[in-house]
């Protein structure tokens, strides 16, 4: 497996230590740190499914950091996975943020979506075992 909890972990460690400097200091661009590391974070949990669960994966589906595609890619090969509804219906949003939030000067997301989408992704990592 190319990925490991603990790299899907630092992310969020990440995404937190932002949310928080945001929430103490009011620096507008940390967000973008915090927007980057949950999408990655994202991207992560999906792919470490599909490589838990599939021995020989198609590398032009797997390197995107498009979730939409990773998503339909876990859907096709029928493996059991999971993602939670919210990264789901906001999966275009969050593919965004991975760029967006790295090299558009004019990217702005509110502390409260990070907070919440934060909240969710970490459920995630603890309920995948």
């Amino acid at each position: 497996m190319l990925l490991t909890k603990g790299i899907i972990k630092a992310d969020l460690i990440a995404a937190r230590q932002a949310i928080e400097y945001f929430q103490n200091k009011g620096i507008r661009d940390i967000k973008n740190i915090a927007a980057y590391h949950l999408q990655q974070a994202s991207e992560k949990l999906i792919k470490y499914q599909i490589y838990k669960s599939v021995s020989d994966v198609n590398n032009s589906q797997m390197y995107t950091h498009n979730l939409d595609r990773l998503i339909m890619y876990a859907e096709s090969l029928e493996v059991n996975f999971y993602i939670p509804d919210y990264i789901r219906d906001h999966s275009v949003q969050i593919s965004d943020w991975e760029a967006g939030s790295r090299y558009d000067v004019g990217f702005s997301i509110r502390i409260d979506t990070l907070q919440k989408t934060y909240d969710i992704i970490s459920a995630w990592e603890r309920e995948l075992k």
